[in-house]
């Protein structure tokens, strides 16, 4: 739903801050060409009437002199009573959406402005809410809409409203700010993708929970006090040792279909910019991962370290979902922490019904050894890799062919992609297909690090 946020005040616009002197002095003078030129014309008429005592010239020097009097209070007089009322819309929004706001000016003493620009700052990128109008003679009210369609994610500012107005000949044009910033959040776009992830992580039941088993295990989940039954093997005598009473292991049967998503947003596994990004790219398919597997009841964990860091563990309820995707709508790139130390901290949390997904920009690196460790002890892992070189940056070509010799399924994605289909299809998949074309058509292409295969025909 939308709110109201009034915005009353007045007053005159403070410089920039940051404006050299020299930049403040050329900025006014372009603002106030127009007095300057009248002011020129004035010292002309006085030098004309002192030089040769025409009185026609002190007379028309007399009536500029009075046009920037009158000039300078119309200005005045029109900024003190403008008064103005906004009302933002509070969100949440998602990247594609639209947002509208309406603006309300209030011209108290009824006097003409031949124009009013109305302009909402906001730190939106590739958003401008500027709109021009004009007040007729008596026109007291005036109303504007302005709306933006919204292109990347984050946490922007919405305000502060300035109207700029002026007197009829325009010689005092004037800035009115009015107080009051708001945050708007512009969470990643959310896209119907296919099951990456095979059936394993989609109970049929949708329970999903970690119990303590005392059933035998190969995870050790933690240690209790020994009770009567108990066998003797499951003692364990270094926490016996340690405490001086009987200690035995409990068992952890693991978490039946969980999913973990580590989204990289390590500063240096980043390429584009802005909407054209990897990490925009990265961020609107970690959202749809989250969002498809927990609506189907499947026990999402997150994982991301950004300018802000989440490790969220295993859950499928709306509140978690939503904690998840404010944190990828709020976090930039500037982590440094890399996909390695990230599966390190996870390591303990996998079991072998567990999947987990990567989504990153890097290149090859000790992280795809990992994931390799991972899958072959039974935990599925899916890549995600976002082609670096497509963004305009190094790249990352080597860390395909590593993935694939590794035995771990993966994706890759393309600036310009239709996020949707590429994650229909593996890059092995893609590269196969491929051989197989050039293949009728007499082009076997080379492969990242392999030698082309030869067809031959013994017949």
């Amino acid at each position: 739903m939308q709110g109201t946020l009034p915005k009353i005040g007045r007053g005159i616009a403070t410089n920039i801050e940051g404006r050299s002197l020299l930049s403040t002095i050329w900025s006014n003078a372009v603002r106030h060409r127009m007095l300057l030129a009248i002011i020129f014309v004035i010292g002309v008429k006085l030098v004309n009437t002192f030089a040769t005592g025409f009185d026609l010239s002190m007379r028309l020097a007399y009536l500029l002199f009075i046009l920037i009097a009158v000039s300078w209070v119309w200005s005045r007089v029109g900024a003190v009573n403008m008064r103005a009322s906004v009302n933002r819309p509070t969100g949440p929004f998602s990247v594609g959406d639209t947002l509208t706001e309406r603006i309300v000016i209030q011209n108290s003493n009824g006097a003409p402005k031949a124009w009013v620009e109305v302009e909402d700052k906001t730190t939106l990128p590739n958003v401008e809410f500027r709109e021009v109008t004009s007040f007729g003679l008596m026109v007291t009210f005036k109303r504007v809409d302005m709306e933006a369609q919204l292109t990347q994610r984050g946490e922007y500012d919405l305000g502060p409203l300035v109207i700029r107005a002026s007197d009829p000949f325009n010689l005092f044009p004037r800035d009115i700010e009015f107080e009051g910033v708001d945050k708007v959040l512009v969470y990643p776009r959310v896209l119907p993708i296919p099951n990456i992830a095979i059936s394993r992580v989609l109970l049929a039941d949708g329970n999903s929970r970690r119990q303590r088993m005392n059933v035998l295990s190969t995870d050790v989940a933690s240690v209790r006090e020994y009770a009567d039954g108990d066998p003797i093997g499951r003692i364990h005598w270094l926490t016996t040792a340690r405490t001086g009473d009987l200690m035995v292991k409990q068992f952890d049967q693991g978490s039946a279909g969980e999913m973990w998503v580590i989204f990289d947003q390590h500063v240096d596994a980043q390429a584009g910019e802005g909407e054209d990004s990897t990490d925009e790219y990265g961020a609107t398919i970690a959202a749809s991962i989250i969002d498809k597997y927990t609506r189907a009841f499947t026990d999402v964990g997150y994982i991301a370290h950004g300018s802000n860091s989440l490790l969220a563990m295993p859950d499928h309820t709306a509140s978690h979902r939503e904690n998840i995707l404010r944190h990828i709508a709020a976090s930039k790139p500037t982590g440094n922490v890399p996909v390695l130390e990230a599966l390190a901290v996870l390591d303990r949390e996998l079991f072998v019904s567990s999947t987990v997904v990567v989504i990153t920009a890097a290149d090859e690196g000790n992280w795809i050894d990992a994931l390799g460790v991972l899958r072959r002890r039974g935990i599925q892992v899916i890549c995600i890799v976002l082609d670096r070189e497509s963004f305009g940056s190094e790249s990352n070509a080597s860390a395909f062919h590593r993935l694939s010799m590794a035995g771990i399924t993966t994706y890759r994605i393309h600036n310009g992609d239709d996020v949707t289909d590429a994650l229909s299809t593996t890059a092995d998949a893609d590269a196969a297909a491929a051989r197989i074309s050039a293949l009728y058509s007499g082009n076997i292409p080379q492969t990242d690090g392999l030698e082309p295969s030869v067809a031959t025909n013994d017949a």
